[in-house]
């Protein structure tokens, strides 16, 4: 410690003014990295929720498929609506 105090007396003004802007920069560096972190954790927490949604729309359009096949079928075998003549 004490050689860099005597290195910035040596130095002067420009010596001084460059460590001071050091600091000044290692503590922005640390707050940055805290604020990106935070950032990242928050967005894999909804990236989570967006897996689940897509799944949840995969399990929808399938079941959507089931019912239209389903319906295509009914409609094949000439089932009568209720109300009509002969309907089951």
């Amino acid at each position: 410690m004490e050689q860099l105090i005597s290195l910035v007396v040596a130095n002067g003004l420009w010596a001084a003014l460059f460590c001071i802007l050091l600091a000044f920069e290692i503590r922005d560096s640390r707050r940055r990295e805290s604020k990106y972190t935070a950032t990242i954790s928050s967005l894999s927490e909804r990236l989570g929720t967006v897996n689940a949604v897509k799944s949840d729309t995969a399990e929808i359009k399938a079941d959507a498929k089931t019912i239209m096949s389903d319906t295509a079928a009914i409609r094949k075998t000439g089932v009568k609506k209720r109300g009509e003549v002969g309907a089951v």
